[in-house]
């Protein structure tokens, strides 16, 4: 005999069906073979679901900032600024001193206003090779 508050229980709190059938010792197909499996797994998960998104919208209102921010994504359309600067440049070995310096300076001008820039990638040197500036956060403290 399957106890179905149990299996509603389980899928209230979001287990498979496969966990369910574990916990209630048979098979999962035994439990598809149950007309009423269906209804009481949906009735369980979907209860779950709504209890979750509730404590979510309570955490929001409490003033958890981190929720406010991922609730106005999921719901509201908002996502983090994320501005795509690409220009060609020569390779490394063909920049003079000040222009790779003034490079540098400016991957630590796009990070100082927010921006992540964790490597430069520079067009085929007179190799043909294409090479890649690192920019590390110890390098970028540095002056």
């Amino acid at each position: 005999m399957i106890d179905w508050d149990l299996v509603q229980k389980l899928a209230h709190i979001q287990c498979t069906q496969t966990e369910i059938a574990s916990t209630a010792g048979v098979s999962v197909d035994t439990l598809h073979r149950h007309p009423e499996f269906a209804e009481v797994y949906k009735r369980g998960a979907e209860g779950g679901r709504k209890s979750l998104r509730r404590m979510q919208f309570e955490s929001a209102t409490k003033g958890n900032v981190v929720m406010q921010i991922w609730l106005g994504k999921q719901y509201l359309g908002q996502a983090d600024k994320q501005l795509v600067d690409t220009r060609v440049v020569r390779g490394l070995a063909d920049l003079t001193d000040e222009e790779l310096k003034n490079l540098i300076g400016e991957a630590k001008a796009a990070v100082g206003v927010g921006n992540d820039v964790t490597a430069l990638e520079l067009t085929p040197n007179s190799h043909g090779e294409s090479e890649i500036l690192q920019i590390e956060p110890a390098e970028l403290g540095e002056n």
